[in-house]
């Protein structure tokens, strides 16, 4: 029997025997927080009532000390906290021990998964991830989705041990991050005020999930200058329906800097991510100023920047900071690519084709001052990708000609799985992203992020790669989960959702 344990722990073994569930009640023995929390994240799944219990009523027994090491020690996970503590744990049968509270929760993640209508069967684990850092970008600017959306969306990284929803709030589309002062700046309806950032941010903290909040900067500002026309100077765009806050308008410093101040001022985790992407058709001399100007006051807040790879030309990267990489080799605009650019683009072919040429020396450049790796490469991170297996639903013929990037290549989700991460230095960890260009509901991200993601995140937690047909029955054995979140569009892939012998 395939058990739908996602990820998979390091260390598994199943005894056979299995502990009924006295009216489909877990009994927990453990701090009365961890029970809540866990109890939240199982009521939202449609798993099990959990109720707290005396150790010897109990189904499970939590021990947190912060002296426990696993025995047998696991392999040690590699990166950087993002803020949510060590996740290593093990499972005895009943007997759940950890040295955190993070830890914990992971481990009775695991046992939810496990639970199936005979009760609770019992097994033995010892744990940790791969990666530390594990998240998921999402892109709010160019399709809103509501707090109680988002929500559903951390409960679904938690489910999966993944601790970053990372939140792109800027972009050409939209600004959604209310900022005093800048009223015309987001739209009426579909804007996050600072204190939904921060009630956000605790529901997903009681989960054991990091918020990253980005603003988008030179580029990806179209919204903002069409708001602000005096942040753009006396320079027109240099391409059509683009723009930049360059650092010798002094508007646009000012904005840049409030900007700032409110995304240091958001939250208490120790980063923040401040965009630097695709700033196609800028004078390098201006970008590098600008960036460094926009990290310099990072810093001043005593918070740690992360940003798109391109900053790395701006040498601003140092010790502790984070640069996300999201150019693949195999997705990088191709000479046929530029060929097919809109016709008010084709005059600035080359300037497209330059803004990538530089690519290869991005992550170099960065390690050699001192960054960590961030790693969401298009491929295999990108999910706004088409699939290239047909859905077991005929309703869903129609998505693959509507939705994803046409740019990128379709892709075999069982192909996705063989793709191992770079072999490089200081790697903080990996997330997954999610661009909503396509995007016009909760429905259409749903299929573009399931199967997927769970998939991605046993990826980021494992080292090593299971026969796929265990992977796939293990994740769709998880569609009732996606259901109760909300995330009833799942894309019906024909590589996961067959039978698996």
């Amino acid at each position: 029997m395939i058990r739908a344990v996602v990820p998979n722990p390091q260390q598994l073994a199943w005894s056979g025997r299995v502990r009924p569930l006295e009216a489909g009640v877990l009994r927990v023995c453990g701090p009365d927080s961890l029970i809540a929390d866990v109890a939240a994240l199982a009521a939202r799944c449609g798993g099990p009532t959990l109720r707290a219990a005396a150790a010897d009523a109990a189904d499970v027994v939590v021990e947190i000390d912060a002296e426990w090491r696993p025995d047998p020690v696991c392999e040690e996970p590699i990166g950087l906290d993002p803020g949510c503590g060590p996740e290593a744990y093990a499972v005895h049968g009943r007997l759940v021990q950890a040295a955190t509270e993070a830890g914990a929760y992971r481990a009775l993640t695991v046992i939810l998964q496990a639970i199936d209508a005979d009760g609770l069967p019992l097994f033995e684990a010892v744990d940790a991830p791969a990666l530390r850092w594990r998240g998921l970008t999402l892109d709010v600017s160019r399709h809103f989705l509501s707090i109680a959306e988002l929500e559903a969306i951390v409960d679904l990284l938690a489910y999966y041990r993944l601790n970053v929803l990372h939140l792109h709030l800027t972009d050409n589309q939209a600004w959604r991050l209310r900022m005093p002062g800048r009223p015309a700046l987001t739209p009426p309806e579909g804007s996050y005020s600072a204190d939904d950032l921060a009630a956000l941010a605790a529901y997903a903290g009681r989960r054991h999930v990091t918020l990253l909040p980005e603003i988008d900067m030179p580029g990806h500002v179209l919204a903002a200058l069409t708001a602000y026309p005096d942040l753009v100077g006396d320079r027109p765009a240099p391409l059509p329906g683009l723009g930049h806050l360059r650092p010798r308008v002094p508007a646009a410093v000012r904005f840049a800097e409030e900007a700032v101040d409110l995304l240091c001022s958001l939250l208490p985790g120790p980063y923040v991510h401040v965009g630097g992407d695709e700033a196609i058709g800028m004078d390098p001399q201006e970008y590098a100023e600008f960036v460094q100007l926009v990290h310099a006051r990072v810093r001043g807040h005593g918070k740690r920047p992360v940003a798109w790879q391109e900053a790395s030309r701006a040498r601003v990267f140092r010790e502790g900071d984070v640069l996300q990489q999201w150019i693949s080799p195999r997705d990088a605009p191709r000479p046929e690519d530029l060929d097919r650019l809109p016709p008010e683009y084709a005059a600035f072919r080359d300037t497209f084709a330059a803004a990538f040429r530089p690519a290869p020396q991005d992550l170099p450049r960065a390690l050699a001052d001192g960054a960590w790796l961030l790693l969401s490469p298009s491929h295999p991170c990108y999910l706004d990708r088409r699939y290239a297996e047909p859905s077991l639903d005929p309703a869903q013929d129609a998505l693959m000609t509507r939705l994803g990037h046409p740019g990128y290549p379709a892709e075999h989700t069982r192909d996705l799985y063989r793709t191992t991460w770079d072999d490089l230095p200081r790697v903080a960890g990996a997330q997954a992203a999610l661009w909503a260009e396509t995007i016009t509901g909760i429905g259409d991200l749903a299929a573009l992020l399931l199967p997927r993601l769970p998939l991605l995140a046993e990826m980021m937690w494992s080292r090593r790669r299971r026969p796929w047909p265990e992977v796939a029955a293990g994740i769709a054995g998880h569609a009732p989960v996606w259901e109760s979140l909300g995330l009833a569009g799942y894309y019906r892939s024909a590589d996961v959702f067959v039978r698996h012998s």
